[in-house]
């Protein structure tokens, strides 16, 4: 075997007993849905809370706090820059994709199948989403991470038009639609009907 191979495996090796789980975890984000490019930071971002909330233990490992765009851990962006350095992870325009490596090192690290499951979700749900329906969506969901928020009172102004953005892209049940628009699901579906927008419940 010649000597850059050798060297890959080592490396291969050498992470797979070293990484730790809130690297790990940063590691699966990127690469579920078949190392499907992660679109932006901000998309790393959020995908990592929402699944931090499902999973109590990387909560506690990552730290989200309120930020100006919403929940925001300076230790996943850390934990990038390190993961970036060790050419397990490159850049894709804004995005991020595993490398080759990386790739085979998450195939080998395998995640388990509950939490796999749960990342492609939420990935697959905010990847064809632009950063506005997102942030709406998260500050809506959880009001205690707009502290800090400076997109927030904009954001507000436009709710509606997110709202029925989402619902129609089949991301939100009608209830979490009239729930982000901020109205209640009556008054909702009288806004849909005066908008010619046929929902059925």
């Amino acid at each position: 075997m010649s000597g850059p191979l050798n060297s890959r495996e080592n490396k291969l090796k050498r992470y797979f007993n070293s990484l730790e789980d809130e690297e790990k975890i940063v590691l699966f984000s990127i690469g579920a849905l078949d190392n499907t490019p992660i679109r932006s930071k901000t998309k790393l971002q959020k995908l990592l809370f929402l699944v931090s909330n499902v999973f109590d233990d990387y909560k506690d490992l990552l730290v989200f706090e309120p930020h100006l765009y919403g929940p925001y851990s300076e230790i996943l962006d850390t934990i990038l820059e390190d993961l970036i350095k060790m050419e397990l992870v490159i850049r894709k325009g804004n995005g991020f994709k595993l490398s080759d490596m990386g790739y085979e090192l998450y195939k080998r690290l395998k995640p388990k199948a509950e939490l796999n499951a749960i990342i492609e979700d939420f990935k697959d749900f905010l990847n064809d989403l632009s950063e506005d329906e997102i942030l709406t969506f998260v500050y809506v969901s959880y009001p205690k991470y707009t502290s800090e928020a400076i997109k927030w009172n904009e954001l507000k102004e436009k709710r509606i038009k997110y709202s029925i953005s989402l619902l129609e892209k089949h991301k939100v049940s009608f209830g979490k639609a009239a729930e982000i628009a901020g109205l209640n699901t009556i008054e909702f579906s009288k806004l849909l009907k005066n908008r010619g927008i046929k929902w059925r419940m």
